[in-house]
């Protein structure tokens, strides 16, 4: 019998990002691509040319984001400039955007990420954000979204969350930086950050302040010369999105990914590996928990082989759950055959979905504390 890969994810589908791997040190990866805007086409020259100038980055409306860089000799150079005076936070480079303007007007800044993300899993997204010198005012409003593919809106307007659902897109809802008060530091950065669960299609970020002027908390300084209202402009800098493990529920049935079967053998390759500490380190933060393994196979070969086989295959993963710490008490394991299959109709792809290990986390409270 041949023995497919299995699937790591809840029944409606939970799989786990790679970690970078760096000289054997396992990290999570920045999926902002160009997160700190060093990376360009052409050094920049003109106003509102982010689209051209920096790698990735563009304006996803009407608006005019900017492009700041060292080796500009224009009023887009750093750290002098046509918005004040300003050191990157990191690098040689930031993006500028208004947040507040009159008659709603907005700019809104948006970047492909290096992966989809997963439905079921955890990203803390952050980012370094400074009020220019030559604003009227500050906000504290700072906001972003996720879509499916990259917007291009016909507008100069705030992006309301009427606007978003009109779009032939999928969008998440937009989602706000939590904060203690106005962003109005012109002279160091200041870090927003937050954590989201991943729905399964987010392969853009788009980032700005999504509110109207009226819905806008806005603070103005006082000298504001536009009978319209004032300003405010912001640099951003050091964007990141990382990837924090899955958000398993109680529950509710996962499907072990990446775990690697050959005739005869149960082989456990490095990601089917990340996978299951992936598992462990969530029990190990939720000692609450227990877990249940129960290993499947499909309608091929004899009712016995195949329930030997999914034993071994449940005993396998409980075994090397045990062996990265967790206590055996807290692990059940049994093989169901071919008793259970996710999808009957007997197609190939229907066989490959059978071939599985499940786990499901349940309430656990131990005898003996």
């Amino acid at each position: 019998m041949k023995l497919e890969t299995m699937r790591l994810r809840p029944l409606y589908i939970v799989t786990q990002l790679l970690l970078c791997l760096t000289f054997g040190i396992s990290f999570s990866q920045n999926l902002v691509r160009n997160g700190s805007f060093e990376e360009y086409s052409s050094c920049p020259e003109k106003m509102s040319n982010l689209n051209k100038d920096a790698d990735y980055w563009s304006a996803p409306t009407l608006g005019t984001t900017d492009y700041f860089n060292e080796c500009s000799r224009t009023k887009l150079g750093i750290p002098m400039n046509f918005k004040g005076k300003q050191e990157p936070f990191d690098g040689s480079a930031y993006a500028g955007l208004y947040l507040y303007a009159p008659d709603d007007y907005r700019e809104y800044i948006q970047v492909p990420l290096a992966e989809t993300l997963e439905k079921g899993s955890r990203y803390r997204l952050t980012l370094y954000i400074s009020l220019a010198e030559k604003s009227d005012g500050a906000v504290m409003d700072m906001g972003a979204i996720f879509a499916e593919k990259p917007l291009s809106i016909h507008t100069k307007r705030h992006l309301s969350q009427g606007v978003l659902l009109s779009v032939a897109t999928e969008t998440t809802p937009i989602k706000q930086f939590s904060t203690t008060g106005y962003y109005d530091d012109k002279q160091k950065w200041m870090e927003l950050s937050f954590d989201i669960v991943g729905k399964g299609f987010e392969s853009q970020l788009i980032l700005g302040n999504f509110k109207s002027n009226a819905g806008t908390s806005y603070h103005d300084f006082g000298h504001t010369t536009n009978n319209k209202g004032g300003y405010s402009y912001y640099y951003l800098d050091d964007i990141s999105l990382t990837y924090l493990g899955p958000d398993y529920q109680p529950n509710e049935v996962y499907v072990l990914d990446h775990v690697n079967f050959n005739f005869d053998k149960f082989d456990l390759q490095p990601k089917a590996k990340q996978s299951l500490k992936d598992v462990y380190d969530y029990l190990q933060k939720h000692p609450n928990l227990m877990v249940s393994i129960s290993g499947h196979t499909d309608d091929l070969g004899s009712e016995e082989y195949n329930d030997v086989l999914s034993k071994e295959r449940a005993q396998t993963v409980a075994k090397y759950l045990m062996a990265l710490g967790l206590d055996k008490k807290r692990i059940t394991s049994k093989g169901f055959g071919d008793k259970i299959p996710l999808d009957s109709s007997l197609t190939d792809d229907a066989r490959r979905k059978n071939r599985r290990v499940e786990f499901v986390m349940t309430e656990f409270e131990d005898e003996n504390p």
